[in-house]
């Protein structure tokens, strides 16, 4: 089985330079209501009579054309678009996907919803292009991708848990396939658009630059999701949000206590932010406390300043964020 990763998902930076990026930039459409309308790929790739598949690609190559990486009209580029659709495992896969995913109204309808919420604190909002496509590998963490001009789901992450016989879909382990579900679709769409949108000038942060870089990103959640949980907007449980409630304090002074907040380096912190079944150092905890710290320190700083989003967002300054926050919760 080969992967289609490499012909599309890995061509997102060469799409943002040959296809312009943010150079699309239509103001026109600034007051207007978002409507949202999620092409699939994988239908296009899958659904097609392969003696029609070159054709029917380059038919729709203005409608995918942020997906694909060359000129869909080569005939090597081809044959390696017809390798993957002609592969049994593939075929399967993509199977699962239109049984578990037959209809996304209801994607597209949530994603307009807060794509229309989003306009009104983002104004300069161009994404207009959807997509859905399988890449037939693991790729949890690049399950949304999200540019100026388009967002590509990576539908096949989101049906693992139906896939049992592909072993766990390529080895995934338990607590990531947990997190594939479609509850979590629109979560996941919304925190990579905001990802596209907030500015990263340096490689070595700190573990508060990205407790803060999260808490950006749950914040914004909040107010373009207002009606999802947020256990779903952190990816906890139930039980792991009411852990991460009760010991915010305990973790923070741990933080502290170790100068954990201004170490950059990332194998030191690794423990701390990365996707886990726990948070390091604390037994059965919520994951990624570092998020939830953020997304408090953030709040905080929100109801003290009168700034708007797209401030929150430009103001790089992790350190002032903080102190200005005021955040200082208590130990229990």
């Amino acid at each position: 089985m080969k992967s289609v990763r490499n012909l599309l998902l890995v061509a997102v930076a060469l799409c943002m330079l040959s296809c312009g990026g943010g150079s699309t930039n239509d103001n026109s459409s600034a007051n207007e209501s978002k409507s949202v309308k999620i092409n699939r790929f994988e239908d296009l790739v899958f659904g097609t009579p392969i003696d029609e598949l070159r054709q029917t690609l380059v038919n729709n190559s203005y409608d995918y054309r942020f997906l694909f990486n060359t000129n869909v009209d080569n005939p090597a580029y081809f044959e390696e678009i017809k390798y993957f659709a002609t592969d049994t495992l593939m075929q399967k896969v993509y199977n699962v996907v239109r049984t578990t995913y037959p209809d996304l109204s209801w994607l597209e309808q949530e994603l307009a919803e807060a794509m229309d919420r989003s306009q009104k604190l983002l104004p300069d909002n161009t994404l207009k292009n959807y997509y859905t496509l399988i890449t037939g590998t693991f790729a949890y963490y690049d399950r949304v991708i999200c540019t100026d001009s388009f967002m590509a789901i990576n539908i096949d992450q989101y049906a693992v848990k139906n896939m049992k016989y592909f072993n766990a879909y390529f080895g995934m382990p338990m607590y990531i396939v947990n997190l594939l579900d479609s509850v979590y679709i629109p979560v996941d769409c919304m925190a990579s658009y905001a990802i596209s949108k907030i500015p990263q000038t340096h490689t070595d942060q700190s573990m508060l630059d990205l407790m803060i870089f999260n808490g950006k990103i749950l914040y914004f959640l909040d107010q373009v999701l207002p009606n999802t949980a947020d256990s779903v907007k952190l990816r906890y449980t139930s039980q792991q949000m009411q852990w991460a409630e009760a010991n915010e304090g305990n973790v923070w002074g741990y933080f502290v206590q170790k100068n954990l907040l201004y170490e950059n380096d990332y194998a030191k912190i690794r423990p701390f932010v990365n996707e886990a079944p726990s948070t390091s150092a604390f037994e059965d905890s919520a994951p990624r406390m570092t998020d939830f710290i953020g997304w408090k320190i953030v709040e905080r700083y929100m109801s003290k300043k009168d700034v708007s989003m797209e401030e929150l967002f430009n103001n790089t300054d992790s350190q002032k964020i903080l102190t200005d926050s005021g955040y200082k919760p208590k130990r229990k």
